[in-house]
């Protein structure tokens, strides 16, 4: 039995959107379990961010010195066990703790997905394979809140953490019997794992860049973290209508990943970043002047297409982000994808909870807070495109 890297890697992948996107329709259900609101359970999401950074950054040196596949079956080991747990939780605090190290251990596995794409690939085909995995692995946030959302209403919350633990279990089954091992000893580093981060670090483009990305996606998880709010309190969906206005972002960045696939044979990674991050910024403005100045025009319909842009604009910038960093890394890319990912998470758990302390019941801070990723990274992409060593010979 055989199956294509990018599919495998995809299914690596998926950890984190389901382990996040899944249980989202449950809140309500959840808040009501452990005694609490579905404000204080929202912010379960944002420790999830936490600890999948704190994973990332130790799996990325570790997997750079000893191999991707040892590290990744840790992770998923963590990752299964933890699941169990939390469906036996029974309070806010057991849930935030368990959420930590379920996501430690995802952090753990899915760094190497995108370091194994490195150690195979070189310049604008990197991008293509991370496209390509993209496209895959969004069927998890696309298919998640259903499925969540069907568990609910056949059986209770708990059930949603009992599956992430069975599908975690199945995929290192899965990895160990057909994943090749792709950082062979020779290539591995020897130096101490801050060596790696170092050298990341200390390149000027690749640290603007890196910043663009996690800018750009914080607005994302402000959407994943406030959508809960925004679609079943605001607009007063119900819990099963929740999947799919959730999905409908999905859709678009699945296809745009497909259209970037395609474009990358004609335009330059830093031109589609540029017009992805653009989109955001215009459609981030637009969000932001209708919450905040004509609440009348903010309805539902309104709101759905200018958020589907929005998010889906990401199929033009994450990939392109990655392989432009990834392309001056190659014997450190587990550390260098690490950094990418622990920026990016702390990125978007610093702005979930900055929203958190800024919500007032109407989605004012939300969009005002998306707005702002997206500006963040427009500026941080100009000092990046605009600076003379982005022309530089990789640096490793």
């Amino acid at each position: 039995m055989t199956l294509p890297l990018p599919l495998l890697l995809a299914l690596l992948s998926a950890i984190a959107p389901l382990a996040i996107d899944m249980y989202l329709p449950a809140m309500a259900q959840m808040a009501g379990s452990l005694d609490s609101d579905i404000h204080h359970v929202e912010l379960s999401v944002s420790t999830f961010l936490l600890g999948f950074a704190i994973g990332q950054i130790t799996g990325g040196p570790l997997s750079d010195r000893y191999g991707r596949k040892p590290i990744i079956i840790a992770g998923l080991t963590i990752f299964a066990i933890a699941s169990l747990t939390l469906s036996m939780t029974t309070s806010l605090s057991g849930l935030l703790i368990l959420r930590a190290i379920e996501a430690i251990g995802g952090g753990l596995a899915t760094v190497n997905s995108t370091a194994i794409v490195r150690d195979r690939f070189e310049g604008k085909d990197i991008a293509k394979v991370l496209s390509m995995v993209a496209m895959i692995m969004m069927t998890a946030p696309l298919v998640a809140p259903m499925l969540g959302s069907l568990i609910v209403s056949f059986s209770n919350w708990r059930s949603i953490f009992m599956l992430l633990s069975v599908y975690s279990a199945f995929v290192m089954i899965l990895l160990v019997w057909l994943l090749p091992e792709s950082h062979p000893p020779h290539r591995r580093s020897r130096a101490k794992p801050w060596v790696g981060y170092g050298v990341v670090l200390r390149h000027k483009v690749a640290r603007r860049f890196i910043l663009t990305l996690a800018c750009a996606y914080s607005g994302m998880f402000i959407f994943i973290t406030a959508s809960p709010y925004l679609y079943l309190d605001y607009f007063e969906q119900s819990a099963a209508q929740f999947p799919w206005l959730f999905g409908a972002n999905v859709v678009v960045i699945m296809m745009v990943n497909r259209i970037n696939m395609l474009l990358l044979n004609r335009f330059k990674p830093i031109d589609l970043i540029t017009t992805g991050i653009s989109i955001q910024v215009v459609m981030g403005c637009i969000l932001l002047t209708l919450s905040r100045y004509f609440p009348d025009a903010f309805t539902l319909w309104t709101v759905l297409p200018l958020m589907m842009t929005y998010v889906g604009a990401l199929g033009l910038i994450s990939a392109n982000s990655m392989a432009t960093v990834l392309q001056y890394f190659r014997d450190v890319a587990g550390s260098a994808t690490a950094l990418i990912g622990v920026v990016q998470f702390c990125g978007g758990a610093a702005f979930g909870l900055l929203w958190g302390q800024l919500h007032d019941n109407t989605p004012v801070p939300m969009m005002a807070m998306m707005f702002l990723s997206a500006f963040c990274a427009f500026v941080a992409l100009m000092a990046a495109r605009y600076s003379r060593e982005i022309y530089e010979a990789p640096a490793t």
